[in-house]
């Protein structure tokens, strides 16, 4: 068994590790494994704070272990930056490994528009259908469509389950900066600014949640509340009807999935003649169509 990623906390510091069987350890475990000679290309040394773990000198310079180390910003900003995803040799040789097993299990696929991401169609569904009445509940309280937020579930679905298990290791390390959190995988200031704007709070008598006081809540703790499943799902339903909203001088959206589905990951100036990005397109498409089908 081989290291093949490594991703860095704040500090720089290695702490967790994944392997070629795509298995998520972290330091202590990892340490651990590599004292049983579990795996092949590093050792563990015990240093004044701590154990730690080194290259064995016999491994080739790819697979070294400063080679195949990220950040966790790269990480976290892989699924809507593809082209810094995959011109980094670490993540690239992760996602191209991840995909073949993916395909060697077989089953129909979920690839996005640009074919970097994919998820198999059952694994998706999986972890859509037990959150259906989340979604229905979300897209009654802000009158919107319940099949378009599912389809942007779906999409989002498609572009992080590859780090998945990869991330929850790591939210300790970067939960201090902006990154999204929950199935939908709202940002965190996202989340603050629909808060601020009177759309959706969490909880609304917890201290430090109301319209005033949010901005001077850590992200930290806006995280505790964005990762969980009920909150991630209103606040992107939030996210659709502020889109609406902010649009509707202009324009009735609700006609417009498309652009909905556009505007939900990339900020644009409310105009008269908004286009569909290719995202956009698919998710009020072909991603909406499997939503009305998991979620009936």
């Amino acid at each position: 068994m081989k290291i093949i990623l490594v991703a860095t906390g704040a500090q720089g510091k290695n702490v967790i590790f994944v392997s070629d069987t795509l298995q998520v350890y972290s330091l202590e475990e990892a340490v651990r494994l590599a004292r049983e000679k579990k795996f092949e290309n590093v050792y563990a040394v015990q240093g004044k704070n701590g154990a730690y773990l080194r290259t064995k000198p016999s491994t080739p310079k790819k697979e070294q272990l400063e080679q195949i180390a990220i950040s966790s910003n790269q990480l976290f900003t892989y699924a809507n930056d593809t082209r810094n995803a995959l011109s980094t040799p670490a993540l690239a040789r992760y996602v191209q490994l991840y995909q073949y097993i993916l395909e060697k299990d077989g089953g129909p696929l979920i690839v996005t528009y640009d074919e970097k991401w994919k998820i198999t169609k059952e694994k998706a569904r999986i972890k859509l259908q037990p959150h259906r009445e989340l979604i229905f509940s979300a897209a009654k309280k802000f009158k919107i469509d319940p099949y378009l937020l599912g389809a942007i579930i779906i999409d989002e679905i498609a572009r992080f389950t590859p780090f998945e298990d990869v991330s929850e290791n790591l939210a300790v390390f970067f939960i201090g900066k902006n990154v999204s959190a929950g199935i939908a995988q709202v940002k965190i200031e996202t989340a603050r600014g629909l808060i601020q704007d009177g759309y959706y709070n969490p909880n609304q008598g917890a201290p430090g949640l109301s319209v005033k006081s949010v901005g001077k809540m850590s992200r930290r703790d806006l995280y505790e509340y964005v990762k969980q499943p009920k909150h991630s799902i209103f606040f992107a339903a939030a996210k659709i009807r502020s889109v609406i909203d902010e649009w509707k001088k202009y324009l009735d959206l609700n006609e417009k999935p498309e652009i909905i589905a556009t505007l939900y990951s990339m900020y644009k100036p409310p105009h008269a003649h908004p286009e569909a990005n290719k995202r956009g397109l698919q998710i009020a498409n072909e991603f909406y169509q499997l939503a009305q089908k998991w979620l009936q």
